[in-house]
């Protein structure tokens, strides 16, 4: 996708420096008066169809080898009048003009365009390769997307743009871009508005006729007016004045082409189906025919292996998010499929309880991956929401426990307990600790030995086999305790009052991890159990840092850190080593709406939960690569929702 932008960036300085592009943001949609009649379908009138693909009898105004540069100029200006939508596919070849022998880059480019619906889809890529670059607007949003990772942005339509069949008028050292061009802005979907290369000051000279797609063309030099040798050739179609071929030749002229467009397939005023141009799609988009059918068929899904994955399994719910008939489902995919090491087969539908509401949060697996707990959402009536205990093995889902709300629950380090907050509905909550063979369930909030001051009390997480239970009350003093399970003894983490934000322990409980908020800085800083060491992982200006989580050794963490409103928003995810080396981000998203973050059980790569302008999905990062991209499996359309990603360890 760079090189396809370092391409474009040049192209549009040479053709700036040669004078056949000069830019003014200034739309006006006024007829051209060029000294000659306006040709049938001008701007005021009602385009009729232009052909589709084979050739008609020329009509009044077209072109032909006799036509003065005058003549050229004006059909060219009134180009876009004379179709309301078209369908181009083409190849653009740029040539190395330094003379250095590095061969000639190419690139594949579609095109798909609805005037009066201000509507546009195009794809690009190099070569004979797969697409790398998307773009469409539905008329009201363009979206924006990089097919190499599935990664988007999306902006408005600008009403400045929405003008249809545009015939810009002709000012001596001015130049009026199509609008709708002007949001497209790519090398082949220039050729459809020839308006724009017939505002400059020079002379059109027409050299030839030529049948280019199966359309007749007569071949036009344009030689800029203190230049000597043509600046461009264009093949232009004789009704419609849109540029099917054309070469390039310098800023100064010449023969020497130094970049060439040929289109291989052109139809005007056909049909488009409404799903070309939506911003949700089931499949990532590719070069196809002009009805969307994609060129290269899909390749078959290999058959699931029955053998155990060495990178472990990635377990997420996907669901259909149709009101009033919403379909979820648990799934699961290898890991090494997940990380791109393999192709991925059709996902398996993982059987779950009766009593399962899904909730959006992720399969809590124990440390050592033998089993995963899930708090579901509250029944339909909203007063029951259970606790589940699941065994990959047996594929059995045991009920622990049930109470109004339950949050997501957190494991000890030894895989026996989980601990887990409650709430009452009412306002009231507590903290209960529970065996994974279901067995002595506890509150642990529920004690004389925990001031009644601090409560609520809020659920940090496990240092062995004690739970960190921190004063949720601001006027509490900053009171921190370890409660442990069994004997429930109870006592001080610290010495001094804890005035800071949420601590995550690590895996071993070794380290607490927190954000250290001010008005100028955030900095994530660990500290030691005993509040002796601490050691800041990365400093940033403002934001928040949420959530925070660590690999399975301990070794590393990763992190989101929200940006807030302003020029630069949304939220960057970053990995830092414990030790406060290799702080790296991996990960941008454009709306700040980051769920998940899950470490692969080996800690190279990262899985992660954002929304972006066509839905929800699942990212995956190479930590040693930085590269990202967009998690897909046959059988999994991308216009449902991908939620709350975990990995079994």
């Amino acid at each position: 996708m760079k090189k396809i932008i370092y391409f474009w960036m040049i192209l549009m300085t040479f053709l700036t420096g040669c004078g056949t592009l000069e830019v003014s943001f200034e739309f006006n949609p006024v007829l051209v008066e060029a000294g000659v009649p306006p040709t049938p379908g001008a701007s005021g009138q009602t385009p009729g169809p232009a052909g589709q693909g084979g050739q008609e009898e020329p009509g009044p105004g077209a072109l032909s080898l006799d036509s003065t540069s005058a003549e050229i100029q004006a059909v060219m200006l009134e180009s876009a009048a004379k179709w309301d939508t078209i369908w181009m596919d083409g190849e653009i070849t740029w040539y190395d003009p330094t003379g250095s022998g590095q061969p000639p880059q190419v690139f594949h480019e579609q095109a798909w365009i609805d005037q009066p619906g201000s509507r546009f889809r195009v794809l690009l890529g190099p070569g004979d390769a797969p697409a790398e670059t998307f773009k469409v607007s539905d008329g009201v949003t363009i979206l924006e997307m990089d097919l190499t990772n599935g990664q988007s942005q999306s902006r408005p339509f600008p009403e400045s743009a929405r003008i249809a069949h545009y015939v810009p008028p002709l000012e001596p050292g001015t130049s009026y871009p199509n609008p709708m061009w002007g949001q497209i802005g790519t090398p082949l979907s220039e050729l459809i508005f020839s308006a724009d290369r017939a505002q400059s000051q020079g002379t059109f000279k027409p050299v030839a006729v030529e049948i280019i797609s199966g359309r007749k063309a007569v071949a036009v030099e344009w030689t800029y007016i203190n230049n000597q040798n043509p600046s461009f050739r264009a093949w232009l179609d004789i009704e419609t004045a849109v540029i099917l071929r054309l070469q390039e030749y310098g800023k100064s002229g010449g023969d020497e082409i130094q970049s060439e467009r040929v289109v291989s397939q052109v139809i005007y005023d056909a049909p488009m189906d409404e799903s070309l141009f939506r911003l949700q799609f089931s499949e990532l988009p590719a070069f196809s025919d002009i009805q969307g059918n994609p060129l290269s068929p899909a390749e078959q899904a290999p058959t699931p292996s029955t053998e155990s994955d060495p990178l472990g399994q990635v377990y997420f719910f996907i669901t259909n998010h149709a009101y009033g008939s919403e379909t979820t489902k648990l799934v699961r995919l290898p890991g090494s499929c997940v990380t791109g090491q393999t192709p991925c087969p059709e996902p398996v539908t993982v059987p779950t309880s009766p009593g399962l509401n899904f909730s959006q949060s992720p399969l809590a697996w124990s440390p050592n991956g033998k089993y995963a707990a899930l708090a579901s959402h509250p029944s339909q009536g909203g007063n029951k929401s259970t606790l589940f205990l699941f065994d990959p093995k047996n594929q059995s889902w045991l009920s622990l426990a049930e109470f109004n709300f339950i949050d997501p629950p957190i494991w000890s380090s030894d895989s026996n307990w989980l601990a887990f907050r409650v709430q009452d509905g009412y306002g009231g909550d507590d903290i209960y600790v529970v065996r994974r063979d279901s067995y002595d369930l506890t509150n642990m909030t529920a004690s004389d030995k925990l001031p009644p001051e601090g409560r609520p009390y809020i659920l940090s997480g496990w240092i062995n086999d004690n739970i960190i239970l921190r004063s949720g009350n601001p006027g509490a003093g900053g009171l921190v305790y370890l409660r442990r399970v069994g004997d429930g003894f109870t006592k001080p983490l610290f010495d001094t009052p804890w005035t800071k934000s949420d601590m995550v322990p690590s895996p071993d409980g070794s380290f607490l991890a927190y954000p250290d908020i001010s008005e100028q800085r955030t900095i994530l800083t660990l500290l030691s159990p005993d509040g002796n060491t601490f050691r800041d992982l990365g400093t940033f200006q403002g934001g928040s840092i949420y959530p925070i989580i660590w690999s399975q050794d301990g070794m590393q963490l990763a992190f989101a850190k929200f940006t807030g409103s302003g020029p630069i928003s949304g939220q960057d995810v970053y990995t830092v080593g414990r030790d406060g080396g290799n702080l790296q981000q991996v990960y941008h998203s454009e709306l700040g709406s980051i769920a998940t973050i899950a470490f692969s059980p080996d800690g190279t790569h990262l899985l992660i939960q954002d929304d972006d302008a066509t839905g929800r999905h699942i990212y995956v990062a190479d930590l040693s690569t930085m590269e990202v991209r967009l998690l897909q499996a046959p059988g999994l359309p991308l216009d449902w929702w991908w939620l709350a990603p975990s990995w079994q360890p």
